[in-house]
């Protein structure tokens, strides 16, 4: 790449958060000026930037810098979008044999959710869903599962793209308001329900993996409506996907300081 295509802060910015190492985790802003070979103004802006974000810390004693606490959810971003499967999978394990249900784990996609795995148990009915299958995102548990937590631009943004679809404003109200409201519910109870909105004879319930940047995925239990009833679902399972949620989410870093996302 041409030096003229690089974004200069960017690049500088960068390499001072590459600086921090196991090895050596305290710099002052001499030793980084020269590591970045940069301006001293400019890194000093830059690290003041990085301090009022959280990737960074200052020590004001022995006015040095070190690695701040929310530089971990970058690599817990990355980590989510390479190995989602591999961490989530144990757990969609352990919640199917405790429930004896085919369970799921799918992936928010724009306007969307994608199956990208399950663990699938014998059941008297298959609903035949395969990896890689879509659905909607606005009336299915496991998409308002996710929905319930993103930002709010990006909720707002996700419901002006489907709105344009034929019948979902009617399913979720004028701008959104119905759908808003039934997200305030989900953020209430701990999880998402489905009976029978996407499909006729089909219930599903849902909840949220939640990482430090909200959430993008979704573990949900699909069943036939003549099996259990909407008071089985709540009352049997919910509890279960709620632990396992939690537990889920604990291991992608999220911690519950930080408190979930809410649209007013």
């Amino acid at each position: 790449m041409v030096q003229r295509e690089l974004v200069n802060s960017i690049y500088i910015g960068m390499s001072i958060l590459e600086s921090f190492t196991p090895k050596k985790r305290f710099y002052t802003l001499s030793e980084i000026t020269k590591i970045v070979n940069a301006p001293k103004s400019s890194v000093f802006r830059l690290l003041k930037t990085f301090c009022r974000l959280d990737y960074l810390q200052y020590d004001t004693e022995n006015k040095r810098y070190c690695l701040g606490p929310r530089i971990l959810s970058l690599g817990f971003a990355f980590l989510l979008s390479l190995e989602i499967r591999d961490i989530v999978r144990p757990y969609l394990e352990k919640l199917a044999r405790e429930c004896d249900k085919t369970v799921n784990l799918t992936m928010l996609d724009k306007g969307e959710m994608v199956y990208i795995d399950k663990i699938k148990v014998h059941d008297l009915r298959d609903l035949n869903i395969n990896i890689g299958e879509r659905i909607p995102v606005h009336n299915t548990a496991a998409g308002k599962a996710v929905l319930a937590y993103l930002d709010p631009q990006r909720l707002l943004a996700i419901i002006k793209e489907i709105k344009r679809g034929r019948g979902v404003l009617q399913e979720i109200g004028q701008n959104g308001s119905r759908l808003l409201k039934a997200l305030a519910e989900v953020r209430t109870k701990g999880y998402a329900m489905n009976d029978q909105e996407f499909r006729k004879g089909v219930r599903a319930i849902a909840v949220p993996i939640l990482s430090p940047q909200g959430a993008n995925y979704s573990i949900s239990m699909v069943v036939a409506s003549e099996i259990l009833s909407i008071e089985e679902l709540t009352g049997k399972y919910a509890p279960k996907l709620i632990k396992i949620g939690n537990e889920v989410s604990k291991a992608a870093g999220y911690y519950k300081g930080k408190g979930p996302i809410r649209v007013e």
